[in-house]
């Protein structure tokens, strides 16, 4: 499955060091739809921008955060 990034829900992270592979490891332990994540190229600090094509996997994965 493809995912559109001008349709999909987005969410901005700055992990700390040696958390990313944990996000990744959660997003695809929970996940249902598609999902990417890409480095933010409009932040220096390492920031990364996730990408979900389903809303339940947006708003779980922002609950997961807090």
């Amino acid at each position: 499955m493809s995912i559109n990034i001008q349709d999909c829900y987005n969410s901005s992270i700055t992990p700390k060091f040696g958390e990313l592979k944990n996000i990744i490891n959660w997003c695809d332990d929970n996940c249902v739809g598609d999902y990417r994540y890409m480095e933010d190229i409009n932040d220096q600090w390492h920031s990364y921008v996730f990408f979900f094509e389903e809303e339940r996997d947006y708003v779980a994965f922002l609950l997961f955060q807090k």
